[in-house]
């Protein structure tokens, strides 16, 4: 029993501890910039990615917090069993999304900062492909966050007068 209490708090831990990362390395991202200082940001803006990086990281740190709120605080405090398998198969789609539309995107222009023409316009497309693709897992992982916990609710123990007799 004791071991099943742990688990409980090892996914809300963890949980808490990559997105965390994932999101501090997205906010870093500084939003201004021009020719002098082409960096991450400055391909976002030439791509016109930067609305999309600005709202896909909104979206990213709000679903991440929700689910993580509700996976820590819905068994704790409701008879709802929600399957682990689920939810740490939305922990890893959140994460495996978060870190392809936050993190590669800026190790791909940081790669070919100092590189030829050629090489900074090829990690400039390709960051913007894994941004794209980052936030379509991230909605996968979202969604299935929200199965997981409609799962729960629909599996949850329910009160029946007819058995209490």
């Amino acid at each position: 029993m004791r071991a099943t209490r742990r688990i409980q708090w090892v996914l809300p831990s963890v949980w808490c501890a990559i997105t965390t990362v994932i999101i501090a390395s997205g906010l870093q991202v500084p939003m201004s910039g021009g020719l002098s200082e082409a960096g991450f940001s400055y391909v976002l803006g030439v791509a016109s990615h930067g609305e999309t990086y600005r709202y896909g990281l909104a979206l990213y740190a709000a679903a991440s917090a929700l689910l993580g709120v509700g996976f820590m605080f819905i068994p704790k405090m409701t008879s709802w069993p929600i399957n682990r398998g689920m939810a740490w198969s939305t922990l890893m789609l959140m994460a495996v999304g978060g870190a392809l539309m936050l993190v590669v995107p800026q190790v791909l222009v940081a790669m070919t900062a100092g590189a030829n023409d050629n090489a900074w316009s090829l990690g400039q497309v390709w960051s913007a492909a894994w941004l794209e693709a980052g936030a379509r897992v991230s909605i996968a992982g979202g969604l299935l966050g929200f199965a997981t916990l409609v799962d729960a609710w629909i599996r949850r123990p329910r009160y029946s007068p007819a058995s209490s007799s």
